[in-house]
């Protein structure tokens, strides 16, 4: 009888334990994966078309750049990845669990998450751009390789010069990252080996 106690007793501990882990705020599932930049491995080969949403991510809830033009990453035809759709802006880290969260709110096949954040100095000033995607159905992450446009904004011009600047760059860094979203899918796709 002691016997059978003490192995219900280790079993509760365990249980216990568990659970704190899994709610622990500084356990694996908080690394925000946007500054991680890594790729999840054992990813399987992906069969098009795919359809895709497209949120934007800030690291807090102030807007410090511009909308972008979302029909910029919506254009994205990566390999008739169609329909593409823009979701809402979040804020905050992308972990895990968001993103889990993010694919039964929307049950794209591929969530398109990319963030910017603004480099300002004197005069040179940029804008630095991250991006992943997220493939639902597998639970898997492919990172995209960080950017970053940055330009001269002399003090001698005008708001309305310095926003059409902002603007150029925005539209260039933007176009830069649909690029690098579409190489990392096709990497990805599935072929059928013909035999000749």
């Amino acid at each position: 009888m002691k016997h059978i106690y003490r192995q219900a007793k280790i079993c509760f501990w365990l249980l216990l334990s568990s659970v704190a882990l899994s709610e622990s705020p500084v356990g694996w599932a908080e690394t925000d994966l946007m500054d991680k930049g890594k790729s999840d491995t054992a990813i399987k080969m992906l069969v098009f078309p795919k359809s895709l949403r497209v949120i934007e991510n800030r690291v807090n809830a102030q807007a410090i750049l511009p909308d972008p033009k979302k029909k910029i990453l919506l254009k994205l035809d990566p390999l008739r990845v169609a329909p593409a759709k823009a979701g809402e802006l979040i804020s905050g880290p992308v972990t895990r669990d968001r993103l889990r969260k993010l694919a039964m709110h929307y049950g794209e096949d591929v969530i398109f998450i990319f963030r910017r954040t603004l480099k300002t100095g004197t005069e040179k000033q940029g804008i630095r751009y991250q991006g992943l995607l997220y493939l639902s159905r597998q639970k898997k992450v492919l990172a995209l390789k960080e950017s970053e446009k940055s330009a001269l904004f002399p003090n001698m011009d005008s708001s309305e010069q310095k926003a059409q600047r902002w603007q150029s760059l925005d539209e260039s860094g933007l176009k830069a990252l649909a690029e690098e979203a579409k190489k990392v899918l096709q990497s990805h796709k599935f072929e059928i080996r013909r035999s000749y």
